[in-house]
């Protein structure tokens, strides 16, 4: 009886042990999962469309009222100027429209681009992209481009992606992008929030 018990035990100490290790394997591959905070370590300086005009169409700041992650999310408002269509990218260096070498992110591990994204009112049209700056006359551009289409917002917070596998990310200097046009918005302007930009 005591050399069954005995047994017993020593069977569900080993199954404890295991199953510790795997959740502490678990938890390592997740933190060695590579990850750029594009929000923060690319500068939002590629106004395009009305953005050309700076601020008179597009506004751009942060809001602390509900964000995804604390303490705020970037908010936009953007009303519709003589173009009819504006956007901005994230780039990786200022006002880097192919003047100088985009970063190099080829062979580490870099699959997507992650975003999460909401609506004033639910139902605002907005294309986001990563990749696409190739500025005639410019000596360096973006060695890839990807979108993930235009997503009709939600009022609520929902998380997005851009696919990138298969990408060559060679030279990233446009990180991350949204575009939003007259075209495919039946309002005069659109409102939207956005947080946690990360190339993972």
């Amino acid at each position: 009886m005591r050399s069954s018990r005995r047994k017993s035990i020593t069977i569900l100490a080993v199954a404890v042990v295991s199953l510790a290790t795997a959740l502490m394997a678990s938890g390592a591959s997740q933190k060695a999962m590579p990850q750029v905070n594009l929000e923060t370590l690319f500068s939002p300086s590629g106004w395009m469309g009305d953005g050309e005009y700076g601020r008179k169409y597009i506004g751009f700041g942060t809001d602390p009222a509900g964000p995804h992650s604390p303490p705020d999310s970037i908010k936009i408002t953007y009303t519709f100027g003589p173009t009819r269509w504006g956007g901005i990218y994230w780039q990786n260096l200022p006002d880097n429209w192919g003047d100088k070498p985009g970063n190099n992110y080829a062979g580490k591990g870099f699959s997507r681009v992650v975003f999460w994204a909401r609506g004033a009112l639910g139902g605002e049209v907005v294309e986001f992209k990563a990749g696409g700056i190739d500025t005639p006359g410019k000596k360096y551009k973006d060695s890839f481009q990807a979108t993930a289409g235009r997503i009709r917002l939600s009022k609520n917070w929902q998380r997005y992606q851009i696919d990138l596998s298969g990408a060559n990310l060679k030279s990233v200097i446009g990180g991350f992008c949204w575009v939003a046009s007259a075209d495919y918005n039946q309002a005069e302007s659109v409102e939207f929030y956005l947080d946690d930009i990360l190339l993972e």
